[in-house]
Parts: C-alpha cells; structure tokens; sequence
C-alpha cells in the first residue's frame, strides 16, 4: 500500500439528528453514527469515530473487512453519551479518521449537532 492521502472526507452523519439537533428524549437507545462509504476504502482501514460532548470523548473503531469496503460503516451511540450530565447549551462533534499502515491518510470533516432533552 502507499501512503497516499484520500481524497478530502465528507462528515459522519448521527440518523436520529435533524435540523442540526438531537433529541435525547427520542432517539433510540442506541442510536445510529453512520461514516459514509469513501472513495479509495481498502481491506484493513482502520475508521475511528470521536465523540464529543463537553469534555468528554469517546472513540469507537473498525477495520474494514472485505465485507465493508466501499459500503458506509454504522456505529452505534449509547443514548448515556447524550443524556448523563446533560447541559443547556450542550453540543456533540463527530468526525472519524481513516488510518492505514500505521498512517493517517484521511480526516473527516465535523459534524456538529446541539443535543436538547
């Protein structure tokens, strides 16, 4: 493989979220992140989604299977990331990372949603 960088990755996307909001009191337990399916996806890409809330993160990740190559990568949320402490004014980010060989060839824009009860 080389070390090429992919082409610019669009942000992850939350199902449940709309208008730029997510409703805790609605969304299901768990709840859907979705990375969009990127072009250049190899077997063995290692995608790695943040979460923000506060000052809080969470990570999850994959590796791409044969499977899973040039299909979008779902991850599922506790609704507790979105829920527990819950502020006025609170807000998620998301964005995901594609590593490979040790690289990191790829980073998503953010997508920033603000989470009401």
């Amino acid at each position: 493989m080389t070390n090429a960088t992919l082409p610019p990755l669009p942000a992850p996307a939350l199902t449940e979220a709309a208008n730029g909001i997510i409703s805790v009191s609605t969304i299901k337990d768990p709840t859907d992140a979705v990375v969009p399916a990127y072009e250049g996806a190899t077997l063995g890409d290692q995608v790695k989604l943040m979460l923000v809330i506060g000052n809080k993160q969470w990570d999850y990740s994959k590796v791409l299977t044969s499977a899973d190559v040039g299909k979008k990568i779902t991850f599922r949320i506790e609704r507790d990331h979105f829920s527990k402490g819950l502020a006025a004014g609170a807000d998620a980010r998301l964005w995901y990372s594609i590593s490979r060989d040790g690289q990191i060839p790829g980073m998503s824009s953010e997508l920033k949603v603000a989470i009401v009860r």
